[in-house]
């Protein structure tokens, strides 16, 4: 099952038009660091276009003649995008490359520069994506309307759920490693990861939602492992998103060390939350991972089943930036630009904006996992 939705700012939903199409939505890789110039591997910008990063690396070993694992990625592209990312192959298949130039674009792959590096591209080299994405069928008041989100969005961040982008890289995963013959036990671990932070994250939502309208004492009763004290103590945060002792904080956006948060130090980690210098992190269970303790640990041990796959943090909040958004009334057509951290989703942010689900964004669950009252 789909874990329930709770939305950040509470507004009522936005209509508007948005399709998954290379017309409609890009994105541009921005990698973690400037490339050298100089090295044994050769690293290309590419444009694709209806192709997943699976599909377009299996043409490229296709013509090249190459197994697909000499090829280096920072991250996977959603098929239905013109997506401008960067691949790392051996220097030494550059003359090969340009020679199927012609043939690549034919398949809707472009190339638009290359240089060099010492080192392959691996998974997660990424500081994270710049996204243009146009709504249609907008009228003059959600336009308004949407305006005044980005805003509190900016502001406060957004729950950092997995979504449908991620959905469509597991099920390429799936096809890409029975095509191979490799064993997808890999995949499903990940999906169950992918599915048991979601679940957490929703309990967090929730807890962050009921504390605006019920009483302290109804908590408590929702919530066993809260006292009156501490539900009051939640109430006087001012961030939708309020932290408990035992939470796992990480730096922002850098995530280059984690700790903890404990009640004393509520004043000081919430204001770095506010200026966006730390954020909430959540589980993604296995093996030697740093776990939440406390008030914290209750909320997130029922979703901290082991995992047989090496375990880590994800941030809960993500904090858009870079963003733009141009209305042209004629057209009844936003153009909306924004940035986000590598692991956060476009599609996540936009559902975020429009107050609702706009996609079938639903991960396997491949275990079952209890649930807090």
């Amino acid at each position: 099952m789909n874990a329930p939705r709770f939305f950040a700012s509470g507004h009522a939903p936005i209509t508007f038009s948005f399709h998954k199409c290379p017309k409609d939505f890009v994105v541009q890789e921005e990698p973690l660091y400037a490339f050298y110039g100089h090295g044994d591997h050769l690293i290309v910008q590419v444009r694709k276009k209806n192709k997943s990063t699976w599909e377009m690396l299996s043409l490229l070993s296709q013509i090249l003649g190459c197994d697909v694992s000499i090829f280096g990625y920072a991250g996977l592209k959603d098929k239905h995008t013109m997506a401008l990312q960067y691949v790392s192959m051996p220097k030494s298949y550059e003359p090969l490359l340009d020679r199927h130039t012609p043939i690549l674009a034919e398949q809707g792959i472009t190339i638009l520069r290359s240089t060099t590096h010492p080192h392959k591209l691996n998974l997660g080299h990424l500081k994270g994506n710049h996204f243009l994405v146009r709504l249609k069928k907008l009228d003059p008041i959600n336009a308004q309307r949407i305006s005044q989100v980005l805003l509190f969005l900016q502001a406060y961040g957004f729950p950092n759920y997995f979504g449908v982008q991620c959905s469509e890289s597991l099920e390429d995963g799936f096809r890409q490693s029975y095509a191979s013959g490799q064993r997808i036990d890999r995949v499903l671990l990940s999906t169950q990861q992918s599915c048991l932070f979601n679940q957490w994250l929703s309990a967090r939502m929730r807890l962050n939602s009921l504390v605006q309208v019920l009483s302290p004492k109804e908590i408590t009763q929702e919530f066993i492992g809260l006292d009156v004290k501490q539900v009051q103590g939640l109430k006087t945060q001012q961030h939708y998103f309020k932290l408990l002792s035992g939470d796992v904080l990480c730096h922002y956006p850098s995530f280059r060390r984690c700790f903890y948060h404990y009640d004393q130090d509520l004043g000081h980690d919430v204001e770095r939350l506010f200026t966006h210098r730390l954020a909430p992190t959540g589980l993604l269970p296995g093996h030697k991972v740093l776990l939440a303790k406390d008030v914290a640990g209750s909320f997130e041990e029922p979703y901290s089943n082991l995992i047989d796959i090496q375990g880590d943090r994800r941030y809960a909040l993500v904090f858009p930036t870079d963003v733009s958004f141009n209305y042209n009334t004629q057209k009844a057509q936003g153009e909306l630009r924004f940035f986000l951290p590598k692991g956060a989703y476009a599609t996540t942010f936009l559902e975020e904006l429009a107050g609702k689900e706009l996609f079938n964004s639903e991960i396997p669950t491949p275990i079952k996992t209890p649930a807090l009252s």
